[in-house]
């Protein structure tokens, strides 16, 4: 459970565009701190077993929704870190224990996403979380959860698009988008689809770590077990 959370997560982090920014109250602009930057590392050192900085990554997000209740990002930030805490618990068979923690979890992240549907720092958390908690959980549980996160990726793919940042983002988030639409049209038996998310990782992002990839996956069979891992995770 650890490993697919952080990787999820680092995902998020990443990826999250440079022009996430606010203005000062006087209209200067002016960079504001992202949330992410304020929770994640808490956050991502809970993953990985850091019971204390879990706790403090949560409370972050606690007090700026105490402050601001519909503030999204906290949301999906606490819904991350909720569902995270519920797949332990169902790892431990604790079911009982786990599901309304499970639950609540999604509810912040769904409830992010009616917030703030282009937000970018928003859908990226939510789909990098659903997705590999979808292909862990049985199908009744996950196949509406891999829904959700192909909505937030296709979101995530057309906003920037539209918005002309899509060629200009990175090789890792890059890759990381096109790769989650690659996992997620395969587990969706969309076959085709998830093969134009590889070639475009080919034409994109030749010589990388993600056209390596996207090779071995074009080359697979149809039956065979595929799973995309963050490339270039900051776990250890």
């Amino acid at each position: 459970m650890r490993r697919w959370m952080s990787c999820g997560l680092f995902l998020a982090a990443a990826a999250l565009p440079a022009h996430l920014v606010s203005a000062s109250p006087d209209d200067t602009p002016a960079v504001a701190a992202r949330f992410d930057t304020v929770v994640r590392e808490d956050l991502f050192a809970g993953f990985q077993g850091d019971a204390e900085a879990l706790a403090r990554g949560v409370k972050n997000c606690e007090d700026a929704l105490a402050k601001n209740p519909k503030h999204a990002e906290a949301l999906v930030w606490r819904g991350a870190a909720r569902v995270f805490t519920a797949g332990r618990l169902f790892g431990a068979g604790k079911a009982a224990q786990a599901m309304p923690i499970w639950t609540a979890g999604l509810k912040d992240m769904d409830e992010a996403v009616e917030l703030e549907p282009k937000n970018v720092g928003v859908r990226i958390p939510r789909a990098s979380v659903l997705l590999p908690a979808a292909r862990n959980a049985p199908p009744a549980m996950g196949q509406p959860l891999l829904k959700k996160a192909l909505n937030d990726f296709e979101t995530i793919e057309k906003v920037q698009s539209e918005a002309k940042q899509l060629d200009a983002l990175g090789t890792h988030p890059r890759g990381e988008l096109r790769m989650g639409l690659a996992d997620t049209y395969r587990l969706m038996g969309d076959a085709d689809k998830s093969k134009a998310q590889l070639e475009a990782v080919l034409k994109e992002l030749p010589g990388t770590k993600y056209a390596k990839r996207a090779t071995e996956w074009l080359a697979a069979k149809p039956d065979a077990k595929l799973a995309h891992n963050c490339i270039g995770c900051h776990t250890k």
